[in-house]
C-alpha cells in the first residue's frame, strides 16, 4: 500500500506562509496597541505557525489515529498545566497575611 505523500509545492506554500506570519509578528511588535493585545495577537500568530509546522512538517496531517490521539492528549495536558499555573499565579494576592510568611 502506497503511503500518502505531501507534494513539494505544499511545502513551499507552507514555508512562505510561515515567513509571512513571522513578518507579521515582527510588524506587530512595532504596532502601537495596548499591551494585552500584543500578547493576544502574538499568541494567535504563534498558534497558527505551530499548527502549520505540526500538520505539514511533522506529517501529522497524514498520520494514523494514534498520532492524533497523542497530539490531543499532549494539548490537553498542556492546558491542564497552564490552568493550574495561572490559577496559582492569579491567586497569590488573595490571602493577605499567610501564616509563616
Amino acid at each position: 500500500m502506497a503511503e500518502p505523500l505531501i507534494r513539494v509545492q505544499t511545502y513551499v506554500v507552507v514555508c512562505v506562509l510561515l515567513v509571512l506570519l513571522t513578518v507579521l509578528t515582527v510588524g506587530l511588535s512595532f504596532w502601537h496597541v495596548p499591551p494585552v493585545w500584543h500578547i493576544v495577537l502574538g499568541l494567535c500568530i504563534a498558534v497558527c505557525k505551530a499548527s502549520l509546522v505540526v500538520l505539514f512538517f511533522m506529517h501529522a496531517l497524514i498520520s494514523t489515529r494514534l498520532t492524533w490521539i497523542v497530539i490531543l492528549v499532549s494539548c490537553f495536558w498542556l492546558g491542564i498545566l497552564l490552568v493550574l499555573t495561572l490559577g496559582d499565579y492569579f491567586s497569590r494576592g488573595m490571602v493577605p497575611a499567610a501564616p509563616g510568611h
